[in-house]
């Protein structure tokens, strides 16, 4: 819908909704005030230990571990450069200093000049691309006194793109109108994910014209007019993250998040839409599933106390059949369309790089290791998971605005 949502909020319960285990920002960036009478709403401890982990890793702040990453150009400030000799099939979208770039071909696009756009999801016919974006608004909550003590709140906004660039528009924004404008609330919204009949599966603690108080996946229409929250079994109040369609749309993965003695305890679940029955897959501590196009593997972030790898799975029984990383500094795997090659974020100092992994599948139809290689010279955002479109699109360079 591309105007603001009018939607009642349920009061909420001093536990706040949980940021995305995954985020490589500090949590405090999405920090909102509770309307119950704190000052600001707390976070559960899971998600922040997990935060913090890939700022860890980000910052290359784990000793004894080391990671060869490609030189920056001579001129970052001209927008990341394609690395000579490299060619990307389709369309790689990814985040730069906030705003959404892509590669496809040997050639870049600047999509969005916005500086808080993230959580990418690329449509089934790679025509469009979903976004999140975040904007600064002003809340407030009644006083007994009658008077309303104001806070700043970050409103997420779902956002439909041309992978062309330009021609946004507004499916559902995260703003709820009070009962007067000081009185506005707003919530969550993380990892947007595409059916191919345009259902958008989406992490929200939004419910119907409500609010509830954990964020767990719901499933919006394609003009995000209507919404419903499949019976998905969660854990208080860490909620879940990460949803994905199976290539055929019968099933959701997501990740229900969890921690057991410090650690994360976060696994993937495979939901049956039709027989509304939920399957655990493989072992805890994986976020970020990955389905492959052919719906045989999953890519997925395993997490550790080295750190955060990249690893594939069978999606059947769960098992890890290959190890892309092991270094304990990458995250965000995103699978080609055509199944062959994976793109991933690994640690570049305070940012991430954007890596290409090509491999083979051996006659016993386990993958090859894989051949690895950097598509850009210039670093990228490490809290935004790219996603692989099958657009090409023209192979332009564009320069951010100075």
């Amino acid at each position: 819908m591309s105007e603001k949502r009018s939607l009642r909020p349920l009061p909420r319960t001093r536990r706040a909704a949980p940021q995305p285990f995954h985020g490589a920002k500090p949590p405090t960036n999405r920090d909102l005030m509770s309307r119950d009478g704190a000052q600001r709403r707390s976070f559960s401890p899971a998600p922040i230990i997990a935060a913090l982990l890939l700022v860890l890793l980000a910052a290359g702040s784990l000793v004894g571990l080391s990671l060869s990453t490609p030189a920056p150009s001579d001129n970052p400030n001209s927008g990341p450069e394609v690395t000579e000799g490299v060619t990307v099939a389709g369309t790689i979208a990814f985040g730069r200093g906030g705003s959404i770039w892509s590669v496809s071909g040997a050639g870049l696009r600047q999509l969005t000049t916005a500086t808080t756009d993230s959580d990418l999801a690329w449509s089934t016919d790679g025509v469009w691309l979903y976004a999140i974006r975040h904007r600064t608004e002003t809340g407030g909550r009644l006083l007994g006194s009658g008077s309303v003590q104001k806070y700043e709140m970050n409103v997420p906004t779902l956002l439909r793109l041309s992978a062309y660039g330009g021609g946004e528009e507004a499916i559902f924004d995260g703003l709820i109108l009070g009962s007067r404008p000081a009185l506005n609330w707003s919530g969550f919204m993380y990892g947007p994910a595409l059916a191919s009949d345009g259902r958008i599966a989406v992490a929200t603690d939004y419910r119907g014209r409500d609010i509830g108080t954990d964020v767990v996946v719901r499933i919006l229409s394609g003009d995000g007019s209507a919404i419903s929250t499949p019976p998905l079994p969660h854990i208080a109040p860490f909620g879940h993250q990460d949803p994905v369609w199976s290539p055929d749309g019968s099933a959701i993965y997501y990740v229900q998040n969890g921690l057991s003695e410090g650690t994360s305890s976060s696994r993937i679940i495979r939901y049956n839409i039709a027989k509304k029955s939920t399957t655990r897959i493989g072992e805890k501590g994986l976020v970020q599933p990955a389905i492959s196009p052919d719906g045989r593997w999953i890519a997925a972030t395993r997490i550790s106390a080295r750190g955060t790898d990249v690893v594939i799975m069978n999606v059947t029984t769960g098992e890890v059949v290959l190890e892309i990383t092991r270094t304990g500094k990458s995250w965000a795997p995103a699978w080609s369309p055509d199944g062959a090659q994976l793109t991933y974020l690994s640690a570049n100092g305070s940012l991430a790089s954007l890596n290409l992994a090509s491999f083979s599948v051996a006659p016993s139809g386990i993958p090859n290791p894989p051949v690895i290689l950097s598509p850009l010279r210039d670093p990228v955002d490490p809290n935004v998971r790219p996603a692989w479109g099958s657009l090409n699109t023209a192979p332009v360079t564009v320069s951010p605005a100075p």
